[in-house]
């Protein structure tokens, strides 16, 4: 029997919980005791789930931190519309923008303040920046052009200068003690950059 929208739903939300219980779990722990000395155990204990079951959300104790699928979800939706008048900086800006402010904010606050804290975590971050996470903002530069080298190159350029100059801006932010916003301050840094290129 193929279960009702109402039921789907239900499954979601109860998904979403438990996904959001392991990760205020584990965000808690890491700050009290150290990120290097929290074990996946002491996370599935503290959040009453048994480590099989924060396995089926999490592949591993960093992915607590950097995965982060509301994010994921924003830049893609965004990346699906362009917005008339808007250049290629600026599309793949606003896009990466929505992934890095989506979901709760101090909870996103709380992990970046880790990941400026634990080397493992920045290596693994810029390791997805530069990879896989990093990839879909150039194939959305690429779509309906035509495929050479040179464009290939000019996607990657523009958006490996955003993404860096976007993580300048969020370490900038933090330590600021988040004085304003996280978009205030990647707003910020895109137009030094703009204005560096452009004089």
């Amino acid at each position: 029997m193929v279960a009702d929208d109402g039921e789907t739903s239900l499954r979601a939300r109860k998904r979403r919980r438990t996904q959001d219980t392991i990760a205020d779990c584990a965000l808690r722990l890491f700050e009290e005791k150290g990120y290097d000395a929290v074990t996946v155990e002491e996370i599935a204990a503290a959040a009453d789930v048994a480590p099989r079951t924060f396995y089926r959300y999490f592949p591993a104790k960093e992915d607590v931190i950097l995965g982060n699928p509301d994010g994921r979800a924003a830049s893609a939706a965004a990346l699906s519309q362009r917005h008339p008048g808007e250049s290629d900086a600026e599309f793949v800006t606003r896009a990466m923008l929505a992934g890095l402010i989506a979901g709760d904010p101090e909870r996103t606050a709380r992990s970046y303040r880790l990941i400026q804290s634990v080397p493992a975590l920045q290596a693994r971050m810029f390791r997805l920046m530069w990879g896989s996470d990093q990839q879909q903002f150039v194939d959305a530069l690429l779509e309906g052009t035509e495929q050479t080298r040179d464009a290939e190159l000019r996607a990657r350029v523009i958006a490996h200068a955003v993404s860096d100059t976007l993580r300048i801006a969020a370490t900038w932010w933090l330590q600021g003690h988040q004085t304003g916003t996280l978009a205030d301050a990647c707003d910020k840094a895109m137009s030094y950059l703009s204005e560096a290129v452009h004089g």
